[in-house]
């Protein structure tokens, strides 16, 4: 019964913002606010724009940890040097990362990577970014795998 409230509570604010601001939200946007209403996304690490993803990412400073599914990997390709780990798959992988290692975390919009790096600050990962926007806004093919 509490997760039938909580959607419907969540359906109504996404009702409400799109009615208010429909000329200024993206329906990525409305997704992340969703995601990020609906879980815990506590935790030490610093969100950060595609913009500061690609020069970490140049300037090897920082991994990508891609936590999207692999069908979205396949039709999208992933960030040069990337790890995918499904975020669904995340808490039981977690022994195959470095928590001396700096990551980002990524996904399509930044729902899930928010989720990601809030999993990584409570397993004691300290070195954690959230990238803000996700695939789906990216425009750096040139550092794009397929």
């Amino acid at each position: 019964m509490k997760i039938i409230i909580v959607l419907v509570l969540i359906l109504m604010v996404v009702f409400l913002l799109k009615n208010k601001y429909s000329s200024k939200l993206s329906m990525n946007e409305i997704q992340k606010t969703v995601y990020t209403m609906a879980n815990d996304t506590k935790g030490d690490y610093q969100d950060i724009s595609k913009n500061q993803v690609k020069t970490m990412v140049e300037n090897g400073e920082a991994i990508v940890l891609d936590v999207r599914n692999i069908n979205e990997i396949q039709k999208t390709g992933v960030i040069r040097g990337a790890i995918n780990i499904p975020i669904g798959e995340l808490p039981n992988r977690l022994n195959e990362l470095n928590k001396e290692q700096t990551y980002i975390t990524f996904c399509a919009v930044g729902g899930r990577s928010k989720k990601a790096a809030s999993i990584l600050s409570e397993a004691g990962f300290k070195n954690i970014y959230n990238a803000k926007e996700g695939m789906n806004t990216w425009t750096y093919s040139e550092l794009i795998e397929k």
